[in-house]
């Protein structure tokens, strides 16, 4: 991928996740190592895609530019802010993706309503990923987006393995182990809880939102580890790419989260008002460059052995069937 297909990534993502620039620079990493594998094959699965946002843009969907995801979104649930739908208040399209999926999966409703809307899935269905709603041989590109919700791994890849036809492909994106300690918010839970703050210690514990736990405790694994797991699973890797690093992790897992519930509270005063426009590009347009920088220094994919040390804290592998 060109430098002006990653600037064009970097600003539709950031478009989308605006009040929090730097998810931009770690969905385009994602993507941009994603997109060096094969997509060619049919029929298209895609595992745990949420509202499809990931996907659309990373197959060079747009949307139009005032819209983005904290329209929908509810502050004052606790939890997953953005696990609510509104009905009115879908994303409108200004260019259709490139690719759409022939069936998509996900566990919550809300996501798949949100998800129909892109049209990156024909159909969309609710169903654990354990127990896929699919023949036999099927599918020549199984896509597995997200780790939320999963809650057996062997069991996820064997029910993958049945479906995915003898020459598919399996892409993934996984967490490796090293990010376990780089959670700067639970950190700072920790520090603030040993020195007797307990306000503060539960404040950010609270910003965690228990993704160390979650993420670093029970969905990371060193390359090798993820080898393994999918042997066992029985598929093969045949590449794998390594992308953000541990410092810019910790500036992801903390930048404007703080104050988020704040801001989108902001963001929707300023469309009442009718400033958003003026507010949105101005702080897309300042931070395109800063987070262009970070991603160029810090985030593009590197390809990697399974046997090497990876320091960074994303891979994405494609794999094939034993």
């Amino acid at each position: 991928m060109g430098s002006c297909e990653t600037i064009r990534l970097l600003k539709r993502y950031l478009q989308m996740y605006w009040l929090k620039p730097f998810d931009a620079v770690n969905d385009t990493a994602n993507a941009a190592a994603l997109l060096k594998f094969d997509w060619t094959r049919g029929p298209l699965l895609e595992i745990g895609g949420g509202d499809g946002v990931f996907s659309f843009i990373m197959h060079a969907g747009a949307f139009r530019f005032l819209d983005d995801r904290y329209d929908q979104a509810d502050v004052a649930k606790k939890g997953d802010i953005y696990d609510i739908y509104k009905e009115g208040r879908s994303l409108g399209i200004c260019k259709n993706a490139t690719l759409r999926y022939d069936l998509g999966i996900d566990l919550k409703l809300s996501h798949l309503l949100k998800a129909r809307k892109t049209g990156i899935c024909k159909y969309l269905t609710s169903s654990l990923p354990e127990a896929l709603p699919a023949k036999d041989n099927h599918f020549g590109t199984i896509f597995l987006y997200t780790f939320h919700g999963l809650t057996d791994y062997e069991r996820t890849l064997q029910e993958i393995r049945r479906v995915i036809k003898s020459d598919g492909r399996l892409l993934m994106l996984v967490v490796n182990s090293g990010v376990r300690e780089n959670f700067v918010c639970y950190k700072l839970h920790r520090f603030f809880n040993k020195v007797g703050f307990k306000a503060l210690s539960d404040y950010f514990l609270a910003l965690d939102g228990g993704r160390h736990d979650e993420i670093g405790g029970i969905f990371s694994k060193s390359a090798r580890e993820w080898e393994a797991l999918l042997k066992k699973g029985g598929f093969r890797i045949e590449e794998a790419y390594s992308q953000v690093s541990p410092l810019l992790w910790r500036i992801y897992d903390t930048q404007t989260r703080p104050f988020l519930k704040l801001m989108i509270r902001m963001n929707r005063l300023l469309k009442y008002l009718r400033l958003k426009f003026i507010a949105k590009v101005l702080w897309v347009y300042l931070w395109l460059p800063v987070i262009s920088i970070f991603y160029f220094a810090m985030a593009r994919p590197k390809k990697v052995m399974l046997d090497s040390r990876c320091r960074d804290i994303f891979l994405a592998v494609t794999a094939t069937p034993l």
